[in-house]
């Protein structure tokens, strides 16, 4: 047993090594026309079919990443018809920020925490709503902007949604809605007793089925928008206990939720607005390959979609990446290295990173094979263990950039994102 126990102890210290050394040694060979064919990301530019624009992320934890939500939506709404966001985020949440970038009460700060994590309480998210918010002050109606949800993982901003919904369209009903769901959905996130099971979906469906009979007063009451907006955060509040007690926090129905979200967004700004979807979350959502085993949103629109649907994602060579480190809630700054030799040929660029089309590089370029090759690059979500401290593969994928994505942003050095204090 001692001998069995030294042995992987000997092999864990010499994963650690290996994975230090990656750190220091791994320099990845010049590519020649790398510089030819990468522009500033406050350049680029997407193809005129594309019907939903995706921008992944490496990772939640980097500054850098959060930042590029802003940079490249304005770049889409200046040049393009791009008019909504849909991000990785609560669908409630999001509905309330939205009603604030569209002249509603409230401040930045207080909408950006209420969309869906706390890795999005950051200066970053903050500025891309007082963005969005301060745009529309004076845009025209027709070229104002909105922000959408696609996640279920939330319960509390979709019953708040519904709460100000009855108070504002049926006086008479909101006491009597607002204390059911006080009673069986608590007053805090997750804080439902799994006992009153049937009892919260016996309320969801009485919402669902007062507003179905009373539809055309409700409108007239609050708009059409308004009333579809609540109508669908009942929907979620069903996929949200759906998600956690039926499916077992099942990823594929979390994403399939997602995916279903994104096409019914999608359909309102087409026919609505006449627009295009920029979508943001993470790498592995919105790779066209299912790039993990965990994540299905990407490979879904890909499917659907085909070439409409145009997949942007990131990579760093060095992240400094902003991790839970504890079951309290407490957080640590980690340092990883993706060995990506696409990112590390941007440490000549700057933190501001570039931006490569791979649709656009011709076969006769050198480049074409490398980005249609295997290749290393980096991918972390939020979670820190033991094996992604041991083992370098455990935050790479090995794919070849161009199965997971039409173009990249590549940064060479990301810096952890600040998380405000409750």
């Amino acid at each position: 047993m001692k001998k069995k126990t030294f042995i992987i102890t000997g092999l864990m210290i010499a994963a650690i090594g290996a994975g230090i050394t990656a750190k220091v040694l791994n320099r990845p060979e010049k590519i020649s026309t790398f510089s030819d064919n990468v522009t500033a990301v406050n350049e680029l530019t997407v193809p005129e079919n594309a019907r939903v624009i995706a921008l992944g992320e490496a990772t939640h934890g980097n500054s850098e990443f959060q930042q590029l939500k802003l940079t490249v939506f304005k770049r889409l709404v200046e040049t393009t018809n791009v008019r909504a966001l849909i991000i990785e985020g609560d669908f409630g949440g999001c509905a309330l920020a939205n009603e604030y970038i569209n002249g509603g009460e409230g401040t930045a700060e207080e909408v950006t925490k209420k969309l869906g994590y706390r890795i999005y309480h950051t200066d970053e998210m903050c500025e891309l709503v007082e963005w969005m918010h301060d745009y529309n002050e004076t845009a025209a109606e027709d070229d104002k902007v909105r922000l959408y949800g696609a996640d279920i993982q939330n319960d509390m901003c979709n019953v708040q949604l519904i709460k100000d919904f009855y108070a504002q369209a049926a006086p008479d009903k909101a006491a009597d809605y607002s204390a059911k769901f006080d009673e069986l959905f608590g007053t805090e996130e997750d804080s439902y007793n799994i006992a009153d099971y049937d009892e919260m979906i016996e309320l969801i469906d009485d919402v669902a089925e007062d507003m179905d009979k009373s539809c055309d007063s409700y409108e007239a009451a609050v708009g059409k928008e308004k009333f579809e907006t609540v109508r669908n955060a009942d929907e979620m509040l069903r996929c949200y206990l759906d998600y956690r007690e039926k499916e077992r926090f099942s990823a594929y129905y979390r994403d399939t939720k997602m995916k279903e979200n994104v096409e019914r967004v999608l359909e309102i700004e087409e026919n609505e607005h006449n627009g295009r979807l920029m979508l943001a979350c993470h790498n592995g959502h919105m790779s066209k390959n299912q790039s993990t085993k965990f994540t299905f949103l990407g490979k879904f629109l890909h499917e659907e979609m085909g070439n409409e649907y145009f997949a942007i994602g990131t990579d760093f060579y060095i992240s400094r990446d902003n991790l839970p480190s504890g079951n309290d809630g407490s957080r640590k700054v980690h340092k990883f290295c993706s060995d990506d030799p696409l990112a590390y040929q941007t440490k000549q660029y700057g933190k501001d990173g570039c931006y490569l089309d791979m649709t656009a590089i011709s076969e006769s370029d050198p480049m074409y094979h490398i980005v249609n090759s295997p290749m290393k690059t980096g991918t972390l979500g939020e979670q820190y263990n033991i094996m992604i401290r041991l083992l370098k593969q455990s935050y790479q994928l090995n794919y070849a950039p161009t199965e997971m994505y039409d173009a990249m942003i590549l940064i060479y050095e990301t810096s952890p994102v600040e998380i405000w204090q409750n």
